[in-house]
């Protein structure tokens, strides 16, 4: 998939990452119960690609986590991509089928050398002859950027006049008024008083009105 000189292919032992990260009793066991193995497939960087480093990205690591079953905690991702201090892609595997994340993330003000986690991004599960990333990018910032945009796969709005950080906000929104329409409906369906039903019926409207010119 990426050029061979960013091939790295380390196996990285579970433990290693319950030392990392200082993982709780319960963290570790959902290692263990969930994951097969972890392989620190390439490393992308200046070097191995001949491309410059970023202001932002200095290096961009691929995390190939086989599964146990077709499913990972998402509290698992969060912390690895949080405390380490790299840009990471995963690719997830179970069986034949393939499954990428990655987040929109930003450096944390108050920990050097830690993120700020602002939205995941994934693609649906498919065969692994299928799953497949391009490099675009004359520096590592924008190449992991179009890493996410591959990976939202057309959730994230960016034109002309949008960067990648107000699509992200943008898509947070309507993510959160998607949530808000479905909580408002489910109390429509079980709400007896009709007052109460046309109360947040036009509540309901507010928020598809506010949704659509978000869109």
């Amino acid at each position: 998939m990426f050029p061979d000189r960013t091939f790295y292919n380390k196996r990285i032992p579970k433990q290693k990452f319950y030392e990392k990260l200082k993982a709780t009793s319960r963290l570790e066991r959902q290692f263990t119960d969930e994951i097969e193995s972890i392989y620190w497939k390439n490393k992308l960087s200046p070097e191995t690609l001949n491309i410059s480093a970023g202001k932002k990205v200095k290096e961009i690591e691929l995390f190939e986590v086989k599964l146990k079953e077709q499913k990972l905690s998402n509290n698992i991702i969060e912390i690895i991509d949080r405390e380490i201090p790299y840009h990471i892609v995963f690719r997830l595997c179970f069986k034949d089928l393939v499954q990428y994340r990655v987040s929109y993330k930003e450096s944390s003000k108050n920990r050097e050398g830690k993120f700020k986690i602002e939205s995941y991004y994934y693609t649906d599960w498919g065969k692994d002859s299928n799953a497949f990333l391009s490099i675009n990018g004359l520096d590592l910032d924008k190449v992991y950027e179009n890493f996410i945009i591959q990976i939202a796969g057309g959730k994230l709005q960016i034109g002309e006049t949008t960067d990648l950080k107000e699509a992200v906000d943008v898509a947070k929104e309507q993510d959160k008024l998607k949530a808000q329409i479905q909580r408002i409906e489910k109390k429509i369906t079980k709400e007896k008083q009709f007052n109460r039903q046309v109360k947040l019926m036009g509540e309901l409207r507010k928020l598809k009105e506010q949704l659509e010119s978000n869109m």
